[in-house]
């Protein structure tokens, strides 16, 4: 299918998109959290991934963090939206995360398991991929994701695969998705939600990231090149654990891709220059 099919999802965003985008910030900066949850019959967990971060990467308190995430929002050029998803493109290069720069959050936990453990008591997450990268091992440790340790049952769950180099390939199996239309009323205020809508994702990428409308399995997905973070499953863990994550060897390389189907919402995130865009449809479309 020809990427130009899509062109329709691509879109300047309204004027006052970002002031309102802004003013959510500013709020959430206040109360130390960029996740937001509702006690409605159904949930709407909303993720900012900001910083061209991965899998929720910087749901955090850290206030420099939250300096550079309402920095992000005044330089919006640009709005892909696909459904639940939502990709604000600034005009200028976006902060290099410096090594070291780890972070973690309490907004949701995380317990391990294995991928077979996942498989036999949670199968409604384990979509896994058919086909991977030639040298690629589906890792032991994964993970699944919980709002809170009361919540059942999980939100989602993340699965690994690593190369003898220690580049990774990360999947997450999200419950929830938007699959009747966009998340809101294009014409109409930001928070006026479709009902069907269960989950919706907001990430801000760089000019330099050349975020693009594709199909997967006739779905329409988003990516771009470069990860700047990966999901932090390492180290001593006990049985539950707080968000984690780290930046990746070069945040230039690598590819993202987000994409929803059956209810769920997918994301995908590889580290190594070498995965092209090819391999990542091939992995995606793979998966059952």
């Amino acid at each position: 299918m020809n990427d130009d099919f899509f062109s329709k999802f691509r879109q300047s965003p309204r004027p006052d998109f970002n002031q309102t985008l802004y003013t959510k910030l500013v709020q959430d900066a206040k109360t130390g959290t960029f996740i937001s949850r509702r006690s409605t019959s159904k949930r709407i967990a909303f993720v900012l991934a900001i910083l061209c971060l991965t899998f929720a990467l910087i749901l955090t308190v850290s206030p420099t963090v939250r300096a550079a995430a309402l920095t992000v929002v005044e330089n919006i050029i640009e709005k892909i939206t696909v459904r639940g998803v939502t990709v604000l493109v600034r005009d200028e290069l976006l902060p290099t995360p410096a090594k070291g720069q780890e972070s973690e959050s309490y907004s949701e936990v995380w317990t391990p398991l294995s991928p077979q453990d996942i498989s036999t008591n949670y199968p409604f997450f384990a979509k896994l991929p058919t086909w991977v990268p030639a040298d690629y091992v589906l890792q032991e440790r994964a993970a699944l994701y919980y709002g809170s340790i009361i919540e059942t049952p999980p939100s989602s769950a993340l699965f690994q695969w690593k190369d003898n180099s220690g580049e990774t390939i990360q999947l997450e199996v999200r419950e929830g998705s938007c699959p009747n239309g966009l998340l809101y009323d294009s014409n109409g205020p930001l928070h006026d939600y479709r009902s069907d809508c269960t989950v919706a994702t907001f990430v801000t990428v760089g000019p330099e990231n050349e975020p693009q409308v594709i199909a997967i399995n006739d779905q329409p997905a988003v990516f771009f090149r470069g990860a700047a973070w990966l999901s932090d499953l390492s180290g001593s863990v006990r049985k539950w654990n707080p968000s984690r994550w780290g930046p990746t060897k070069d945040d230039t390389k690598g590819a993202w891709m987000i994409w929803e189907n059956t209810g769920r919402t997918f994301m995908l995130v590889a580290t190594s220059a070498t995965i092209t865009k090819e391999d990542v449809i091939r992995l995606a479309e793979s998966i059952p």
